[in-house]
């Protein structure tokens, strides 16, 4: 007895293949890509945001640590707004800092987007974005990469003339021998390019200063902020840690600090003063701004006296940072608050200021 095809069967071997002939079609049309484009609002850039950037980084981190401080190498950045949602970039790395080298079991590291289109258009071909890295592996090391960060955005409350930063939980994967993955937290500083941009102004180098040169409330401001966080780990006229830039249309330039990983307030393990300066270890300050009248002196001290507060509560508000490590930080800034109790301090800026 045969069994002929009923009506349903007839059918369903018509949608079948209507099927297989519509696949084609879709996927040549609708081909979805190997990473996912992130949704960001439109002119949203990389330092626009406070929310922590998960990022993965791959590269053979074995030939990182043997190649010299100029060489670049290759590398992949892969941005996440989820786990389900990144892009892709290939990009150049190499690490910065000598002394940070000699020091350090990871130094940091400087990006290199060259001829890359992001999805942040504020960073775009940008060749020279420092990330801040953990040094080495014990979990103090990620102490300090969250106390220097902080430091940023306490510096940030004063002025607009400071680097943006932006907190990252980075990912590394070892495409080298070892083949290893491991997470560490981590931040980039705004390269120079971008905060020309949006400052309006140019960088000063190989410029030979004096303290005259530059804006007088700009120096003593980051003055006053350097010896608040016990950092003596900078030099205008030598350049060191600072950046210097001027608008156009004005005669005298700004300071702009960046590094405090030498400061009291991180007091990192390998943090030394320069013997140059009469104090024994960097939890003591010793001031190095120019010398002004008392009035000028208490005009500024006025200013972190009334931001205290904010700079308490972001220290104790840092969920990164446990109650324990965030009260040995406000204790250290306890210290310079009571010497601003009755402008004391200001006697503290007579006895040490240079006039250079």
């Amino acid at each position: 007895m045969k069994h002929h095809p009923t009506r349903h069967t007839w059918t369903f071997v018509l949608l079948i293949g209507l099927l297989f002939i519509a696949v084609p079609a879709l996927t040549q049309e609708n081909q979805l890509p190997d990473t996912l484009t992130l949704s960001y609002d439109e002119g949203k850039g990389l330092f626009d945001s406070e929310e922590i950037l998960n990022v993965t980084v791959k590269f053979d981190v074995t030939e990182f640590m043997r190649q010299k401080p100029d060489e670049y190498m290759d590398a992949v950045i892969t941005f996440y707004r989820s786990p389900d949602d990144s892009v892709s970039y290939d990009i150049r790395l190499r690490s910065r800092g000598e002394r940070r080298k000699e020091l350090c079991s990871f130094p940091p590291i400087r990006l290199n987007f060259k001829d890359t289109k992001t999805i942040y258009g504020d960073i775009d071909s940008m060749t020279n974005i420092k990330m801040v890295t953990h040094c080495n592996s014990p979990s103090t090391y990620d102490e300090y990469v969250m106390k220097e960060y902080l430091l940023y955005k306490i510096y940030n409350m004063f002025t607009e003339n400071s680097f943006r930063v932006r907190l990252m939980n980075i990912k590394y994967i070892d495409t080298g021998v070892r083949e290893r993955f491991y997470s560490k937290y981590g931040f980039l500083i705004e390269p120079m390019d971008l905060l020309e941009e949006r400052l309006g102004v140019f960088e000063l180098e190989n410029v030979k200063l004096r303290y005259t040169h530059l804006v007088p409330d700009e120096l003593d401001r980051m003055a006053v902020f350097q010896y608040m966080i016990g950092n003596t780990d900078w030099q205008v006229i030598t350049f060191h840690n600072i950046k210097l830039v001027k608008s156009v249309d004005e005669q005298l330039g700004i300071p702009i600090p960046y590094d405090f990983d030498y400061s009291g307030f991180v007091n990192t393990s390998y943090a030394v003063p320069a013997e140059l300066f009469p104090i024994e270890n960097v939890r003591q300050r010793f001031f190095m701004g120019a010398c002004r009248p008392d009035s000028t002196y208490r005009r500024i001290v006025k200013e972190f006296v009334d931001n205290k507060d904010e700079i308490y509560d972001l220290i104790e508000g840092f969920e990164l940072l446990d109650n324990k490590r965030a009260k040995q930080a406000t204790h250290f800034l306890d210290g310079f608050f009571r010497l601003c109790e009755k402008y004391r301090i200001v006697n503290k800026f007579r006895m040490e200021c240079e006039d250079k």
